[in-house]
């Protein structure tokens, strides 16, 4: 019999085979430390291991599992990164701005994890002190169950009107009053790992209080429902402490370095005119500076661990 074969049929069979180029061993597989080729770029062990983040299953099924499904994540980004090349995406000026935004941000990564690196560890004594000089985060610690009523930026003069209502029924209303749009909804507000500002203020309301805040482009009208104490103490608070102090002489730390570099090249940076910033007025507040993970990735200090569950 004679076998006509089309070119749909051998395209299968170069599949079945694990590639055109694999047929008959014609390619040598990759070994040792490269665990994958994609047109000829290697794949490394190393690479391999970044991409799962360094998660290790003990058991062998679940970490084969692992690797396969990070490889392959691997190999569809540099498949599709050689696609984009291949169509000249990176000669476009929009890619060349991406690309250096994107080296400027690793650098002043590189450069906030050595600041970090050169921050002592806050010792035993000093999260006993801290523990003891917040008692609203551990001794005192409460866990509260608050309802909500989100909705976007009103005028002043309807803020006016929610300031004798007593329910968030009574908000609904004036909101459906108004055609205003507004979602309902319940949060857990832990008081061990939120604003210190905001608990203390929280710990003045009379029961049953409703408080109003805005954040970003939303009103958020809040009504405690539930205030349980839950008290957290011992080594697992001592830890914490520990954890969040050394974050926060961190952040200090980069705080203090950024604006020590800012003041030291200041006659390095010049204005398009029509850029210029304002020079502050006589008696004037200074202007509010930016937040250091506004400017660059926030550096990978200790960070505090998980707030507990009980």
């Amino acid at each position: 019999m004679r076998l006509n074969w089309t070119r749909g049929a051998a395209l299968l069979a170069c599949i079945a085979m694990s590639g055109c180029g694999m047929i008959g061993g014609s390619k040598k597989a990759p070994a040792g430390q490269v665990v994958a080729t994609v047109n000829g770029e290697e794949i490394t062990i190393t690479e391999l291991n970044r991409e799962m983040g360094g998660a290790s299953p003990a058991d062998p099924q679940q970490r084969k599992a692992m690797e396969q499904a990070a490889l392959q994540n691997i190999v569809t980004r540099k498949l599709l990164a050689q696609t984009a090349k291949e169509q000249k995406l990176d000669k476009t000026p929009v890619y060349a701005q991406q690309e250096a935004q994107a080296k400027e941000g690793l650098l002043v990564g590189a450069l906030q994890r050595k600041i970090a690196s050169t921050i002592t560890n806050p010792t035993r004594a000093d999260a006993e002190k801290f523990v003891s000089d917040h008692p609203n985060m551990f001794a005192q610690r409460r866990v509260m169950v608050v309802d909500q009523v989100i909705f976007g930026k009103i005028d002043q003069k309807l803020m006016e009107e929610f300031k004798p209502l007593t329910t968030l029924e009574q908000i609904e209303a004036v909101l459906t009053r108004e055609s205003i749009d507004f979602q309902r909804t319940t949060t857990v507000l832990d008081t061990l790992n939120a604003p210190e500002g905001l608990t203390d203020t929280l710990m003045k309301l009379p029961a049953g209080e409703i408080f109003i805040f805005p954040r970003g482009n939303a009103v958020f009208a809040n009504q405690i429902r539930e205030n349980r104490v839950m008290p957290f103490v011992g080594d697992r608070a001592i830890t914490y402490a520990q954890a969040g102090l050394k974050q926060k002489r961190t952040q200090e730390a980069l705080a203090k370095q950024i604006e020590a570099i800012r003041k030291g090249a200041e006659d390095k940076v010049t204005y398009n005119d029509k850029y210029k910033p304002e020079k502050p007025k006589p008696g004037a507040a200074p202007a509010a500076k930016a937040a250091p993970a506004a400017a660059a990735p926030s550096a990978p200090a200790a960070s505090a661990p998980p707030a507990p569950n009980t």
